[in-house]
């Protein structure tokens, strides 16, 4: 054996493949088999992304917006004071002056005088036809609005959950405003728009704000598009508005849009110098007025009073209508209180056979008189 065949290992002979590129392949094949399996992968993937990936990421971007949903649920509302007492009630009720201080006498003043158009307003029934609301004279009748729906899903939801026919105002262009609307109309409730109106106190509006230094145009515009983004509303009413709602020609140009519309409107009497019932009777709008806050102060005893004092004039006066927002304190009473009703005789009602029902009582008072 030649000495350049030996060394310190055993003898093997080196075959080599004449093209070097192969040859490398054939001697190192590790890096071809990897980047062979990361090529079929990305084929794999691809194919599976095609059939699916698109409607699935649409789930995941749903779901993951729903999980990490932040409710951010403010009020912009007006501040009012509210002597909630029995025998205050009782005082007011007699009383027929009304203090200058609008803001603070809102809510303690006498329930204004009820205007309502002289022909009944119909009422959609589940099948599609129109009825009129006849009311019941052994009973008496209430009827509920919360304001300020469309900032939270979940405090929208919850309310809209209810029991009996609520009636829910809606703020225009809010976050869950449209689909709080769409909800509320399959869960067989009322659906109003809670028009944003100036106010005494210069407290924020938010979109849809409408304010006496627009011109009638404007105004007109901003009014008939807020009215657009709640579907299946009824009517209306103002969310604060103790400014505007004082104000006679602003309010007519509220009610030229609502005639145009076939909508009512409730007064939320913000102020005790509202014209706003008025210039509705004056154009036949059919309309009724809030005799009561039931949550101006967002604690369970003071909402347990506004809503006693609520049925005390409903029992006596034959009817009363309540406003309320979707405040956890309030929604928490309400889920209590209102299975009551029933049992003192009570009937929870739409706003709008409120209007019904306080026409029809209107116009008995007229033929006896």
């Amino acid at each position: 054996m030649k000495p350049e065949e030996t060394g310190p290992l055993p003898f093997k002979s080196d075959r080599r493949h004449p093209d070097p590129f192969i040859d490398a392949i054939l001697r190192y094949p590790q890096p071809l088999i990897m980047v062979s399996i990361g090529l079929l992968g990305m084929i794999t993937f691809g194919i599976v992304t095609a059939f699916t990936g698109g409607s699935d990421s649409q789930e995941r971007g749903v779901s993951q917006t729903q999980a990490q949903e932040t409710i951010v649920f403010t009020v912009d509302r007006e501040p009012t004071i509210v002597d909630a007492t029995p025998s205050s009630f009782d005082a007011l009720e007699k009383s027929t002056t009304q203090s200058s201080s609008a803001i603070d006498q809102a809510n303690t003043a006498a329930p204004a005088d009820i205007n309502t158009q002289q022909t009944a307003i119909d009422t959609e029934s589940a099948s599609g036809q129109t009825a009129v609301f006849l009311s019941d004279p052994s009973k008496s009748y209430i009827s509920i609005i919360i304001d300020d729906i469309g900032n939270s899903s979940k405090l929208g939801a919850r309310a809209i959950a209810l029991p009996g026919e609520m009636t829910f105002a809606i703020l225009p262009h809010t976050a869950f405003g449209a689909e709080l609307a769409e909800l509320s109309f399959e869960s067989n409730k009322e659906v109003m728009l809670h028009a944003p109106m100036s106010n005494q106190a210069q407290l924020p509006l938010g979109p849809g704000a409408l304010t006496p230094e627009l011109s009638k145009e404007e105004f007109v515009r901003i009014l008939i598009a807020s009215i657009d983004a709640v579907p299946h509303l009824k009517g209306i009413n103002n969310h604060m508005g103790s400014a505007l709602t004082e104000l006679e020609l602003p309010m007519q140009w509220v009610m030229e849009v609502l005639n145009s519309r076939g909508l009512y409107f409730v007064d939320s009497r913000t102020t005790a110098d509202s014209v706003a019932a008025d210039v509705a009777k004056a154009n036949n709008i059919p309309s009724i007025t809030r005799n009561v806050f039931l949550d101006n102060e967002r604690t369970p005893e003071a909402i347990d009073i506004e809503f006693k004092r609520m049925v005390k004039h409903a029992i006596e006066s034959g009817s009363a209508v309540g406003i309320g927002h979707p405040y956890k304190e309030t929604l928490d009473y309400l889920e209590m209180a209102l299975p009551t009703l029933a049992e003192q005789n009570i009937e929870l009602i739409f706003a709008s056979k409120m209007i019904q029902l306080r026409s029809q009582s209107a116009e008995k008072q007229n033929a006896s008189d």
